[in-house]
């Protein structure tokens, strides 16, 4: 039987993010971190199932793409095609067992043989959930990037999500999913939570644009900052998706990300590349985001300027 001691000198990592922050790329590197186990999203299933219970109970306040997004997310979800995907047969665990008490249950167990555990999720699925949050030691990281990028990323995510094949410049994010996720600036307000509760004192900020163009330097600040040797190789990996069925989360969730191309580019990585696209300008920006762009940049840009910096 695992004692409380063995499985609390595992060290626990939250990695907090909003979408679209390369996060995914970011855990499958730390994937490769030796003695390390990565989970994906835990929270975001349990959310996501009262968000879609939530709207197949009100119908008469869907909207028609919100209502093809909520059938979309749910038929894959319950798609019983999961046994014929690439991803099945590791450590990827079915939706049904995705609800908030099961995750935190799983979060406090021992990993055996490792000695580090990554888990990446989504800030909007614990800022008014932290009873849930495991009752072990844990550090609480942030990955950040610029509102222009996540939120034009996004919107072109859904559009893929939902199969739009209307003008892209006619496509609006659906009011359902602005209700959601991006009420209030959940990566900001559970910041200062994790730090006015006492939890971190000053947790760690890592900015996807560093990393991705100075890998090597931010890699090594933030296992450095956690307390975690630092490897040259660990800057690059393994393309193949074989490495995705090793890590812990839900495998239809998975599955279907990779099927409507929210998580493809991401699973075949193999490092990190420069960002060399312009920044948008706002002007350039559509209506249906820039409402919500102006809610995130005020905290976007206090925890830049806490985030790790080129040394």
């Amino acid at each position: 039987m695992t004692s409380h001691t063995d499985r609390d000198k595992q060290t626990r990592v939250f990695l907090w993010m909003t979408p679209r922050a390369i996060s995914t790329c970011f855990l499958k590197c730390l994937s490769f971190v030796e003695g390390a186990q990565v989970w994906n999203e835990p929270y975001t299933i349990a959310y996501n199932w009262g968000v879609a219970e939530a709207m197949t109970g009100n119908p008469d306040g869907v909207s028609k793409v919100g209502g093809r997004a909520r059938d979309v997310y749910i038929e894959g979800l319950t798609s019983k095609e999961v046994k014929a995907s690439t991803l099945y047969g590791g450590r990827l665990m079915p939706a049904e067992k995705f609800t908030y008490p099961w995750v935190k249950s799983a979060l406090e167990e021992e990993e055996l043989d490792k000695k580090y555990i990554f888990i990446k999720d989504t800030a909007y699925t614990v800022l008014y959930h932290m009873e849930f949050l495991p009752e072990v030691p844990t550090r609480h990281t942030f990955i950040i990037r610029h509102p222009f990028r996540t939120l034009t990323s996004y919107r072109g995510a859904m559009m893929k999500f939902i199969d739009y094949q209307g003008d892209p410049k006619e496509f609006e994010l659906w009011p359902e999913l602005k209700r959601n996720y991006y009420k209030e600036d959940y990566v900001y307000n559970l910041w200062k939570k994790v730090k006015e509760s006492g939890i971190e004192s000053d947790p760690i900020i890592i900015d996807s644009e560093d990393l991705m163009n100075y890998p090597e330097q931010f890699l090594s600040q933030y296992l450095e900052a956690l307390g975690i040797p630092y490897r040259d190789s660990y800057v690059k990996w393994d393309e193949s998706e074989e490495s995705i069925k090793n890590w812990k989360g839900c495998l239809e969730w998975l599955n279907l990300g990779k099927k409507v191309s929210l998580f493809d580019k991401a699973f075949r990585s193999s490092c990190f590349l420069p960002k060399t696209h312009v920044m948008p300008k706002r002007e350039e920006l559509t209506p249906d985001i820039t409402g919500i762009i102006d809610r995130l940049m005020p905290g976007y840009e206090q925890m830049y300027e806490q985030r790790l910096k080129p040394e």
